[in-house]
């Protein structure tokens, strides 16, 4: 597999656990990393070329990769990282300015910005790991927020290589969902925040850290939420009524701080995840009634 018009880094049979929370999966046939937006282009024209299949990585942080890798090509967008000031106006509820974020930003990054400049609506994403495209693909959030909240435009690559403007009423967002269509990949985003109060915004963000770290298990790789919450259900506490705090298969365990989470205690593998998933899964259901969907995305071959 060669891609002889790319400048940006190409590494073959590269193990995904390095590139992964959970610190799991086999390797891809290529990892690319595209030093920019033209590069990427042309990457995509030389997958198209060769037929083989691709997924963006994003952050690694909502991801199990199975332990037979991905037999296609791991694109990383690390490298278009971009995030500036696009505009900024005045409207009914104050002053707003437009963030331009580009799809390799890191999450964090963005709120640390948006802290820097005093700027309120983005306090909900404190703690979440992962990149703005893959937030925007999972319209990822919390209970304060979701992104789709803040978007007001998301710029696509369609397969063919043409990028596509679409605004926040054309992204469908729901719940951990977004309307991406297969093949396409977030470029980049614009999100409206407003000027408010610096002071506050830092306590609530110092708050909501403390409370996820309270929460949530630190310290052991893990892929965050496993499953979706059902309607007026917490995933967690049916998890955790069904007994399962602490279950463990092989390296991989139900987290005994939060039941939603698995964790890597060292040595698991997917296979270990996938085993203690539906375990999981058959439990909630003989005992709720209740079927959950995963929340993590799965990719690659047993």
């Amino acid at each position: 597999m060669k891609f002889a018009n790319v400048r940006g880094e190409v590494r073959l049979n590269e193990p995904l656990s390095s590139h992964t929370s959970f610190r799991i999966g086999g390797p891809a046939d290529a990892l690319v990393v595209p030093a920019d937006r033209e590069d990427l282009i042309t990457l995509i024209a030389e997958i198209r070329e060769q037929g083989v299949p691709y997924v963006v990585l994003g952050g690694g942080t909502n991801l199990l990769v199975r332990d037979g890798g991905f037999r296609g090509v791991v694109i990383s967008l690390q490298q278009m990282s971009a995030i500036k000031v696009d505009r900024e106006y005045r409207s009914l509820g104050g002053s707003f300015v437009l963030l331009h974020a580009e799809a390799g930003a890191a999450l964090g990054r963005l709120l640390s910005i948006s802290v820097e400049r005093g700027l309120t609506g983005l306090e909900f994403v404190t703690g979440i790991p992962g990149t703005v495209g893959g937030a925007i693909c999972m319209n990822a959030g919390t209970a304060q927020g979701e992104i789709g909240d803040v978007v007001d435009t998301v710029t696509l690559l369609a397969p063919s290589g043409e990028p596509v403007l679409r605004h926040r009423d054309e992204m469908g967002f729901g719940y951990r969902t977004a309307n991406v269509p297969p093949g396409h990949i977030v470029l980049d985003a614009k999100v409206i925040l407003r000027h408010g109060d610096a002071e506050k915004i830092k306590a609530q963000v110092k708050r909501l850290m403390e409370q996820r770290k309270a929460r949530q298990p630190w310290g052991l790789p893990n892929a965050g939420s496993v499953f979706k919450n059902p309607m007026d259900e917490a995933a967690g506490k049916l998890i955790e009524e069904a007994g399962l705090k602490g279950r463990a298969a092989g390296g991989a365990m139900v987290s005994d701080m939060h039941a939603n989470f698995i964790v890597n205690t060292g040595n698991a593998k997917a296979a270990d995840v996938l085993a203690l998933m539906e375990a999981i899964r058959e439990k909630v259901l003989e005992m709720h009634r209740i079927r959950l969907e995963p929340e993590i995305k799965i990719i690659g071959e047993d």
